[in-house]
């Protein structure tokens, strides 16, 4: 990674004030009845998503303009990060502006008439698969595969026409396409939530936004680490999440993504990151946005 030595403030004092109320074009991975859906909706309760198959699909949407914003999941509270999204962050230059929390019910989905002894195989996206494990443990039967969305499995496995074959996914995708529900609330934990981030290609910092996310790669030297989060302390900011990835082609060596308290437009807040980023190989702002729920 090239060093990036402009000071972050600068981009702070560009940032806008306000989302749009309707974005022209909202960007999610999936199809319709993906939990991504829901988050749009959450978001923007007017808007009609674009569907892509892939998480960089829905990068490319918003970089290039096809999409004003796009809405992807961060974080479960059973199965933690989602990974790729975090890859994808810091390998774009993208913003996150906004997020929301949609609670997660997954149900065992499958042709009508079919019976849930009778079914062997069954799709789902890695995460939901691995939110549903207490669940395969308990029927042995069950082949768990990994498909590219909740709701673009439920799809397949209404195409397919077979009954020995089923999806996980939400009881919405089985009122769009046409299947039974053949066990509801398979995921291990009973309050289930995944938090999605909305991403433009400009960042917004509204006067509510409350949480700031950065990701940096540290010297490679003997304390860089603590000398980098002891600057948090020092400052009284609380460090809300701290995530290291690899990073390609330098072994044993990590990017850093982190998550911390606070709105830049206060006062010495936005100095605050211009000093951190001289204590860093490489400093990426991320966004500054609202940490908020939804009523569930």
């Amino acid at each position: 990674m090239s060093g990036q030595r402009e000071p972050l403030s600068a981009l702070i004092q560009t940032a806008g004030v306000q989302l749009p109320p309707a974005p022209a074009a909202v960007a999610a991975q999936g199809v319709p009845g993906a939990y991504s859906h829901r988050a749009c909706t959450q978001l923007w309760p007017q808007c009609r998503p674009q569907f892509y198959r892939q998480f960089d699909d829905v990068f490319a949407a918003v970089e290039s303009g096809r999409a004003t914003v796009g809405v992807l999941p961060i974080e479960n509270s059973t199965e933690g990060s989602v990974l790729p999204v975090y890859r994808l962050l810091g390998l774009h230059r993208l913003y996150i502006v906004d997020t929301t929390q949609v609670a997660v019910e997954h149900c065992l989905l499958g042709l009508p008439g079919a019976a849930l002894d009778a079914v062997a195989e069954v799709y789902s996206h890695p995460q939901a698969l691995g939110q549903c494990r207490r669940f395969f443990e308990e029927h042995p039967h069950l082949h768990p595969h990994e498909y590219s969305n909740t709701a673009a499995a439920a799809e397949m496995v209404a195409a397919g026409g077979d009954q020995s074959i089923a999806a996980i996914a939400s009881e919405v995708c089985a009122e769009l396409y046409g299947l039974s529900v053949l066990r509801r609330g398979v995921q291990d934990q009973g309050r289930n939530r995944t938090r999605f981030i909305a991403v433009m290609a400009q960042p917004v910092i509204a006067p509510t936004a409350d949480r700031v996310s950065v990701c940096a790669v540290l010297p490679h030297v003997q304390g860089s680490l603590f000398r980098f989060l002891a600057q948090f302390e020092s400052q009284g900011l609380n460090l809300q999440k701290i995530e290291s990835r690899p990073i390609p082609d330098r072994d044993f060596e990590f990017l850093f993504y982190l998550d911390f308290s606070g709105n830049l437009r206060q006062p010495g807040l936005a100095d605050f990151l211009d000093q951190l980023q001289k204590s860093c190989e490489y400093l990426q702002f991320l966004g500054n946005y609202p940490d908020r729920g939804h009523p569930l």
